[in-house]
């Protein structure tokens, strides 16, 4: 009986410590998920609008991505790339950016995400093709004056392409 009691009291032990960790990490990155899927739903919105100034208006002023083959491209040259991009879409049929991780430090948000884009778009050979692309990427997003901006893209993987259900490049 002594043991069954010394157990018991050892299971609620560990789970209120448990518990206490995870009331005292837990809240902020909670919320700061929050934040960032209201941040991901504007981006969403300023995609299917077309709008590469809300787009852009989301990123920090030293913003910039870096490809998989070490490439970095530049705030300019992500506003350029997504300037073209945005052009070559005829239509939207859905956006899906979904935060798989998440871990903040301070003022800063580093999210692993899985990104989903599906639209009709123009393509070298000039016609228009149904277009579905597929990644998961580390984003690191910065707070400054109570907002996050998207500060870097890197760590891209599980890259899939299908043009008209094929894969394609």
């Amino acid at each position: 009986m002594q043991i069954r009691i010394a157990s018991a009291v050892f299971l609620l032990a560990s789970a209120h410590d448990a518990h206490a960790l995870q009331a005292r990490s837990n809240p902020d990155t909670v919320e700061v998920r929050k934040e960032l899927e209201a941040a991901y739903r504007q981006n969403t919105s300023a995609f299917e609008r077309y709008d590469l100034r809300g787009i852009m208006a989301l990123r920090a002023a030293d913003f910039h991505t870096v490809t998989p083959d070490g490439v970095v491209r530049d705030r300019a040259a992500m506003t350029e790339y997504t300037e073209g991009l945005l052009h070559g879409i005829k239509k939207w049929n859905r956006l899906t950016f979904a935060i798989d991780s998440l871990r903040v430090v301070g003022d800063t948000a580093i999210a692993i995400v899985s990104q989903h884009l599906d639209r009709m778009a123009l393509r070298p050979d000039n016609a228009v093709h149904h277009v579905e692309t597929w990644v998961t990427q580390r984003e690191s997003w910065l707070r400054t004056r109570n907002r996050w901006l998207l500060w870097r893209v890197d760590q891209l993987r599980d890259e899939r392409r299908l043009i008209d259900g094929k894969p394609g490049g």
